[in-house]
């Protein structure tokens, strides 16, 4: 225990008293969840609408019914707050409604018509997303199975982290297990559905549009984008190859910040365990056509030993971590057009748990995005690029630990570009999409092996390439009957690798990825869809360039590697109902000319492996998920997610016949409860049940399975000021993330903290 142990120790038990004893000014209803502040003229009703995390709800809907008839509506402003005329209404009903929450209504008497607080919950389970479907501001929707977690849910969360939330979401995981405070970010490729066998991404992750996947290697930096500044994340499971190209054979995870349209100021500043701190903030707002948002974020954590405490020697130490992030945005929206740009830095510092193995990450991105109308008819152009430098260095570790010499340094400077268009065109009843764009990814590899004898640095070697690529798409969504949606869709691209080395070969590619999906809703609640599609993922740089080593594991590059492509289909049926919503989906994906980590020689000091193309993997599973509202204020879900996901074996590579891919669980479970009354306290709780996986392609080194539990309480001080508690890993159950040493997540933390709400 550190000495600062005791002082977060009391300053949780502080947050949890002011939780509990700290009044607020107003009586509670326990059957609406609304406040009661003043009596009010019988011919007005005011209040104000809030989400679950106690934030404003600016631009909700609100409307007032009198026996079933409409009496008055408006919208609420930036401060979340409204105000109706209601005339002799004698029985008036207040209902409120904004995108991506379920509607709330309350009944009101002559005595309670002002100081109204509507609190707003996510919506339940659905098919259909708003911006992720269509790759734009306007909605295409699309059937399929599709997640969204929204800001309240992030912030309500015990989890510290938007990669740790995610991991609740089904089929969602990460080449390692470890939480992005302490991984190192080469182990941050993110998958869905179990099309997984290297630590390359097979899920596409997006911030607005832009790609936060790394240029060079396609690993995720989730810390990019500030808590404060996001208003939801998207998650669209299975295959979108036909509008999001490479790179999205799991599907696709778009996090988007808040809109500048609606003014607002929001702020987390929290501290807790481990040497923790953090701060995030977001402010936007518009005038006369003018808009801006600026967001930044900090955090620093001392960290944790990485490595297990039944394997650790003195060369071990606290994996820590710091990172800077922010953007601005500026634009102008003149109603029939809009522009709109873009900045955005990100710095990070990393220690990976030895004094020798380091990392850092400068990244500098500028984007601009422009939209509008003509006709019938919206178009959407954008352009971005920027620059990335990563740097890394590599030591080997004495058997017993206590000692370890430096074996390699890479840097590994990057800059990209890419340019978008599209047009989206309705005809008659229905929709039709058309676009192209193109990108390019410029990068050299410097790396510095060092002599076994004094850590000389020898001459370094340069290693690297250029990365292009050229498409075109279109979708259209069929309204052929009211209750019937057919969507297809179709993409080409070209892409084209070359080395800087020229002994080395040049790669090029032609993709086809089309994409046919149905929905059909049926009466009483119920809805089918199905979708067949093929989707392609090209080789990113960092396979076919850069070999790594971590612990006594040396994994090297290959640049023959091959693109690989993947055909499924899935199919599904949501029921929803007054309080409950439920979905299973299953599905079935082969993945032809995977890349795999290959092991190719194995020591007692040394294992070698190399990315190779390691024939088929079939990825088979079912998802069940579940989402019951028994009170107005409580809401319960749960998740239960089985994966089958295997090598079909090739001729040279027959000891991979039957087994398990790395890195995917056999299972998946979730439950989360959630009390939510802003007026008084909002608490959760989250448990995740991971089941056991291989960490390596022959199946040797296994992952035992684990479950964690995490809690969360805040309470409103004030208008606008909210005080939080939140504890991860509550029981500090140990788990493997991995091996070659054991290393293991992270630990039980409490962290506790403020958060701000303007206006």
């Amino acid at each position: 225990m550190t000495p600062s142990t005791p002082r977060r120790a009391r300053l949780a038990i502080l947050i949890l008293t002011l939780l509990v004893i700290v009044p607020f000014d107003g009586q509670v209803s326990p059957f609406d969840g609304q406040v009661s502040l003043a009596a009010a003229e019988p011919d007005v009703v005011s209040g104000v609408v809030v989400d679950a995390s106690g934030a404003p709800v600016p631009g909700a809907r609100v409307q007032v019914v009198d026996r079933g008839s409409l009496v008055a509506e408006t919208e609420t402003g930036d401060d979340g707050r409204f105000s109706l005329a209601i005339g002799s209404a004698t029985d008036p009903i207040v209902t409120a409604s904004a995108p991506g929450f379920a509607l709330a209504s309350l009944a009101t008497g002559a005595d309670d018509r002002t100081g109204i607080r509507l609190a707003l919950f996510p919506e339940a389970l659905t098919e259909r997303v708003t911006v992720t479907a269509s790759r734009g501001r306007d909605r295409l929707d699309t059937p399929g199975a599709a997640t969204v977690v929204t800001s309240a849910e992030l912030l309500n969360s015990g989890a510290g982290t938007v990669d740790d939330v995610l991991r609740s979401t089904p089929g969602f995981s990460l080449f390692r297990r470890s939480s992005s405070r302490v991984a190192n970010p080469t182990t941050q490729g993110v998958t869905l559905r179990g099309v997984s066998g290297s630590g390359a991404s097979r899920t596409l992750v997006l911030a607005n549009g832009e790609p936060l996947n790394d240029p060079f290697g396609s690993w995720v930096y989730w810390n990019r984008i500030p808590q404060a500044a996001i208003d939801r994340v998207e998650v669209v499971r299975g295959a979108t190859g036909d509008l999001y190209g490479a790179d999205a054979l799991g599907g696709v995870i778009q996090i988007l910040t808040f809109s500048p349209r609606q003014g607002r100021v929001r702020g987390t500043f929290e501290g807790g365990q481990h040497g923790t701190t953090r701060g995030s903030a977001f402010a936007g707002g518009q005038r006369r056509g003018w808009n801006a948002t600026v967001a930044g974020e900090a955090q620093r954590t001392d960290g944790v030993i990485i490595v297990a405490p039944t394997e650790r020697g003195t060369a071990d130490i606290e994996a820590d971590s710091d990172y800077s992030t922010g953007f601005l945005t500026a634009g102008y929206d003149a109603g029939q057009w809009r522009l709109q740009g873009r900045a955005s830095a990100y710095a990070e510092d990393r220690n990976n748990g030895t004094p020798l193995q380091v990392n850092t990450t400068d990244w500098r991105e500028y984007a601009g995005d422009s939209s509008g109308s003509v006709g019938t008819g919206v178009w959407q152009a954008r352009v971005s690029g920027g620059s990335q430098t990563y740097y890394q260095t590599f030591s080997a570790v004495a058997d017993d630990r206590n000692s370890e010499r430096i074996v390699r340094a890479q840097a590994t400077p990057s800059s990209f570009w890419g340019a978008s268009g599209q047009w989206v065109q309705p005809v008659g009843s229905h929709t039709l999409l058309v676009g192209a764009e193109s990108h390019r990814t410029e990068s050299t590899l410097r790396e510095t092996g060092f002599s076994f004898v004094g850590a000389i640095p020898l001459p370094p070697v340069f290693f690297g390439g250029t990365e292009e690529t050229v498409s075109g798409f279109g979708r259209v969504r069929l309204a052929t009957r009211d209750d019937v949606t057919i969507v297809l869709g179709a993409r080409g691209d070209y892409w084209q690798s070359t080395p800087n080395d020229g002994a080395l070969p040049t790669h090029s590619a032609g993709f086809f990825s089309p994409r046919g999906s149905i929905a059909w809703q049926l009466q009483g609640g119920v809805s089918v869809q199905a979708s067949a599609y093929r989707a392609h993922r090209k080789p990113t740089l960092n396979e076919l360039h850069r070999g790594f080593r971590v612990g006594n594991v040396l994994t090297n590059p290959n640049p023959l590697l091959e693109p690989e492509a993947l055909t499924g289909f899935e199919g599904g049926v949501l029921v929803t109902g007054a309080r409950t919503s439920a979905r299973v989906t299953g599905f079935w994906n082969t993945l032809t000319d995977s890349i795999a980590n290959i092991t190719i020689r194995s020591t007692p000091n040394l294992i070698t492996r190399e990315r190779q193309n390691a024939g088929k993997v079939r990825a088979a599973g079912v998802e069940f998920e579940a989402d019951f509202r028994p009170h107005p204020f409580v809401t319960v879900s749960g998740l239960a997610v089985f994966t089958s996901s295997q090598f079909l074996g090739t001729a040279t590579l027959p000891e991979l016949e039957g087994n398990r891919v790395p890195q995917v669980p056999k299972y998946q479970f979730g439950a989360g409860v959630t009390y939510a009354n802003p007026a008084v306290l909002t608490a959760s709780a989250q448990l995740r049940v991971l089941g056991a996986q291989w960490d390596d392609d022959l199946n040797t080194f296994e992952l035992g399975n684990y479950g964690i539990l995490d809690a969360y309480a805040s309470r409103t001080l004030s208008r606008g000021l909210n005080v939080f508690v939140a504890l991860e890993n509550l029981f500090d159950s140990e788990f493997a993330v991995g091996t070659n040493p054991t290393t293991i997540g992270w630990p039980r933390t409490v962290r506790g903290g403020v958060r701000i709400f303007l206006p």
